[in-house]
C-alpha cells in the first residue's frame, strides 16, 4: 500500500536550527522538547499563534533536495517511496546528511543570547557579592569574583550584611564579657571593702543566672521556649546543634545526646542547680566552713611561724568572704592554694593522731590542689604571687610526707616563679600596698629558709645567693599590727628598717655584753633605734626573724665546709673555719632575747614551741659546722680534737630537749617538718662515738648510750604514724645488734 502523506505528519517532522532547539516543519512545537505545547496544538485542530507569527518571519527557498519538503513530490504524482518512520521526539545526528540541508521555508530564527559559563550550583548561594545584591541579580557566589562581575569586569566585593554584622559582635560582646567576669571573680577575694565585695556579688550572682540559662540551650540538648509566651510552653525539641561531633574523641564518645534522654535531663538539672562540691574527686570541691575553719587554724599553729608563705590577714579575709558568698568564685590559683593549707593542716592531724580528719584526707587535698596547679590553663601562664605560693606550700607539703628529694626540686621551681616577679629585690613601686610588700619579703624569706633546710637534709648546695638579693628582712611585728600607723612607716622606711635590723642581728656580744636586747630579762623590750613609741615584744615575727639569721649562718657553713672547693683547702684551714662558723653560731644565741633563751628548757614559760623549735636548729647548725671533724683522720686523732668534742655536746644536747617517754604530739608541736632529720641527725654522731671512740670514759660512754637508747624510741614511737621513722629506727637496730658484742664491754 502506497505511504500516504498528510499534512499532519509534515507538520510534526521535526527540523533542526542552528541554535540547536527543534520545532515542527510549520512552526509548531516539537512534542520531545515541548510535549504539552505539542499536545494542545493537536487536540485544538488549528494552528498556534506562535505559527501564525511564523508566516511573517523570512521564508527558504524550496530546495528539490530537501528531504523533508513532500510538495514536488505530490505535484508530479509520482509514487512516493515510503521513508524511514518518523518517531516524535527523536532527532538525527549532526553528521547525517539528510539533517545537512535547508531548513524549511516556516523553520524559526533564533534569537542569539548571551553565553554564560556554566555554573555548578544553581541553587541559592549563602552571601551575593555587593554589585548583584545593589542591582538585584542572582550571584553565582564564586569566589574571589562572581561569574557576572567577570563577564561585566567589575570589581567583585563580599560585605558582610547585617545578620553577619550581628553575630560577629554578638560574639565579641560575648568574649569580652567573659573576660571581664573571669577578672572579677579572680580580683573578688582580695577585697577588703565590705561593701565594694556586697555590689560585686550581687553583680556576680545576677552573671551566674544569665549563664546559667544560656546554658540551657546546649548544643547537644532541646531549645528551650520562652516562658513569656503562652504559645510556646509545649514539649522541649531539638531543631539544631552547634557542637562538631568529629572534633574529638570525647565528643565521639558521647555523640549526639536527644532530649529525652536521661543524660541530657541530668544536664539541665545540674544547670539549674549550680555547682556542687559533695564529689571528693572535683577538683574544684572544698569541705564544710567547720573543717575549713579547723584545718586553716590548725595550719596558722604549726607551720606559719615558720614558713610565712601567705599572708595571714589576707588569707583569712578571703577565705571568709569564699565561705560566706556561695556564688563567689575565685580562680584556679587561689583554689589551689587554698587546697594546698587544707593538705598540710590535714597531714599534721594524722601524724600527731587527733582523728578528727579522715585518714589520708590529706592526700585528697593534694590532689585537688595538683590538679587546678598543673591544669592546662595554669601550666604555660607566667607565674604570679599565688603560683609561687602553692608552688612553696607543695614543697613543704612533700617534705612532711618524707618526698625530700621532690621537696628539694619544688622549692627551687618556686624559687624561679619568684626571682620571675623580682621579689629578690626591694620593692620601690607606689602601686604596691606596705601590707603586699610586707608579705612578698615574707614569702622570699620564708622559701630561703625551707631552701636551707632541704639543702642540710639532701646534702646539696643553697640555691639563693645572698649577694644578688636585696629584700630586706621582715620586721618583727605580728601581721596584725601592719596597718599600725608605726609599723607602717617602719615597713616604708628603709633606713629605719635597716637600723633597726642592725640593733637586733649585728652587734657582737664579745665585744658589747652589756647590749639590753641581748641580756634583757623581760619578753618586752625597746629598739631605741626604731620610731618612737614603738615596743617590740616577743612573737612569732621576730621568732621568723632569728631563724633567718641562723640561716643565713648555716648556709655560710654549707658553702665553706661542703663545696666543691672544700677539698682543695688544708686541714688547718678547715679548721680555722670551722672555728670561725662556731663563734658566729654563738654570737647568735647570745644575742637571743630572754624569751627565747634555751639555755635552761622549762614549759611553764610562754613561746615553749618557738624557743624549742629554735634550740633544735641551733644544735643542728652546730652539727653541720663541727661534723668534719668526725670525719678528718677520726681513728687516727679519736674524737678529743676541740670541734670534735663541740660536735658531740651538741649531739647530746639536741637529744636533751626530748622528754624522757615519747610524744609525739609534743614532737610535732616543736618541729613538724624535720624532726626525723633532727633525731638522725644527734643520733648517728653519739653512735659514731660509741663505735669508734677508743678507750673512752665508762660515765661518757654510758651517758652516750642512754640517749642513743631514748632516740630510738622517739623513732620506734614515730614509725607507728610515718614509715621514714620506722626506716631510720631499722638502720640504727641493724647497726647497733651487729656491734652488740663491742657495745656491752
Amino acid at each position: 500500500m502506497p505511504f500516504v502523506k498528510t499534512s499532519l505528519v509534515a507538520s510534526y517532522t521535526p527540523a533542526i536550527n542552528p541554535t540547536g532547539r527543534y520545532f515542527t516543519a510549520k512552526g509548531g512545537f516539537c512534542s520531545r522538547c515541548f510535549p504539552q505545547a505539542a499536545g494542545q496544538v493537536a487536540m485544538s485542530g488549528r494552528p498556534s499563534r506562535r505559527s501564525s507569527r511564523s508566516e511573517n518571519l523570512p521564508t527558504v527557498p524550496p530546495n528539490d533536495k530537501d528531504p523533508f519538503n513532500y510538495t514536488n513530490e505530490l505535484e508530479s504524482g509520482e509514487a512516493v517511496t515510503p521513508r524511514e518512520p518518523i518517531v516524535l521526539g527523536a532527532y538525527r545526528p549532526w553528521n547525517n546528511p539528510r539533517a545537512a540541508g535547508e531548513q524549511p521555508m516556516n523553520a524559526k530564527v533564533a534569537i542569539p543570547r548571551l553565553d554564560l559559563p556554566l555554573v555548578g550550583n544553581t541553587g541559592r548561594v549563602s552571601q551575593a557579592c555587593h554589585n548583584c545584591r545593589k542591582q538585584k541579580n542572582k550571584c553565582s557566589g564564586h569566589r574571589p569574583s562572581c561569574l557576572r562581575c567577570q563577564e561585566t569586569n567589575v570589581l567583585c566585593v563580599y560585605v558582610d550584611g547585617k545578620r553577619e554584622r550581628n553575630a560577629r559582635q554578638l560574639t565579641v560582646i560575648t568574649s569580652q564579657l567573659q573576660h571581664y567576669e573571669s577578672l572579677v571573680r579572680e580580683l573578688y577575694p582580695k577585697l577588703f571593702d565590705t561593701e565594694l565585695g556586697k555590689v560585686i556579688d550581687q553583680a556576680l550572682e545576677k552573671a551566674s543566672l544569665y549563664s546559667a540559662s544560656l546554658s540551657l540551650s546546649s548544643p547537644t540538648l532541646a531549645k528551650v521556649p520562652d516562658e513569656s509566651d503562652s504559645s510556646a510552653r509545649t514539649l522541649p525539641y531539638v531543631d539544631h546543634t552547634l557542637e562538631d561531633f568529629n572534633r574529638d574523641i570525647s565528643l565521639q564518645a558521647i555523640g549526639f545526646t536527644g532530649e529525652h534522654s536521661a543524660s541530657a535531663w541530668l544536664y539541665r538539672l545540674r544547670c539549674l542547680i549550680g555547682p556542687t562540691s559533695s564529689n571528693p574527686d572535683d577538683a574544684l570541691a572544698y569541705p564544710s566552713k567547720a573543717v575549713a575553719d579547723e584545718l586553716v587554724d590548725r595550719y596558722f599553729q604549726v607551720a606559719h611561724a615558720s614558713f610565712p608563705v601567705v599572708g595571714k590577714e589576707i588569707f583569712l579575709s578571703q577565705c571568709r568572704s569564699f565561705y560566706s558568698k556561695s556564688t563567689a568564685h575565685p580562680g584556679n590559683k587561689w583554689m589551689a592554694l587554698l587546697n594546698m593549707v587544707f593538705a598540710i593542716a590535714a597531714r599534721h592531724f594524722e601524724l600527731s593522731g587527733d582523728q578528727s580528719q579522715d585518714h589520708n584526707i590529706h592526700a585528697v587535698y593534694f590532689t585537688r590542689a595538683w590538679q587546678l596547679h598543673t591544669s592546662e590553663s595554669i601550666r604555660l601562664e607566667n607565674p604570679n604571687l599565688q603560683q609561687a605560693q602553692v608552688e612553696g606550700l607543695i614543697s613543704l607539703y612533700l617534705l612532711s610526707i618524707g618526698q625530700a628529694n621532690r621537696s628539694w626540686r619544688k622549692c627551687g621551681i618556686a624559687i624561679q616563679s619568684a626571682v620571675a616577679m623580682g621579689i629578690h629585690l626591694r620593692s620601690e613601686s607606689p602601686s604596691i600596698t606596705h601590707v603586699s610588700k610586707e608579705t612578698r619579703y615574707r614569702l622570699w624569706w620564708a622559701l630561703y629558709l625551707l631552701d636551707i633546710l632541704l639543702c642540710v637534709v639532701t646534702g646539696r648546695m643553697p640555691r639563693m645567693q645572698q649577694e644578688h638579693c636585696t629584700t630586706p628582712l621582715p620586721v618583727p611585728y605580728k601581721e596584725e599590727d601592719f596597718r599600725d600607723e608605726h609599723v607602717m612607716r617602719l615597713i616604708l622606711d628603709i633606713q629605719s628598717r635597716s637600723r633597726l635590723m642592725a640593733s637586733l642581728l649585728s652587734f657582737d656580744p664579745s665585744t658589747e655584753p652589756n647590749d639590753p636586747l641581748a641580756h634583757s630579762p623581760s619578753s618586752p623590750f625597746m629598739s631605741h633605734q626604731a620610731s618612737p613609741g614603738l615596743q617590740i615584744q616577743a612573737n612569732v615575727s621576730l621568732y621568723f626573724l632569728y631563724s633567718i639569721d641562723l640561716a643565713a649562718v648555716m648556709r655560710e657553713a654549707i658553702e665553706i665546709l661542703y663545696s666543691p672547693e672544700a677539698g682543695r683547702k688544708s686541714r688547718n684551714d678547715t679548721e680555722m673555719a670551722m672555728l670561725s662558723l662556731n663563734r658566729a653560731a654563738d654570737n647568735w644565741f647570745a644575742r637571743l632575747p630572754g624569751t627565747y633563751s634555751f639555755a635552761e628548757i622549762r614549759d611553764d614559760r610562754p613561746f615553749v614551741r618557738q624557743r624549742t623549735s629554735l634550740a633544735f636548729q641551733y644544735y643542728s647548725t652546730k652539727l653541720v659546722i663541727s661534723q668534719p671533724a668526725l670525719r678528718c683522720d677520726v681513728f687516727s686523732t679519736g674524737l678529743d680534737t676541740p670541734m670534735a668534742m663541740v660536735c658531740l655536746n651538741a649531739a647530746g644536747q639536741m637529744l636533751d630537749l626530748l622528754p624522757n617517754e615519747p610524744n609525739i604530739s609534743w614532737l610535732l608541736g616543736c618541729s613538724p617538718w624535720c624532726s626525723l632529720h633532727y633525731l638522725t641527725q644527734s643520733t648517728v654522731v653519739l653512735t659514731t662515738q660509741l663505735l669508734i671512740q677508743n678507750q673512752p670514759r665508762a660515765s661518757e660512754r654510758n651517758e652516750a648510750l642512754e640517749r642513743v637508747q631514748k632516740a630510738l624510741r622517739w623513732l620506734h614511737e614515730c614509725s607507728t604514724k610515718d614509715p621514714s621513722y620506722k626506716r631510720a629506727w631499722c638502720n640504727f637496730t641493724e647497726l647497733l645488734s651487729s656491734q652488740g658484742s663491742k657495745l656491752s664491754e
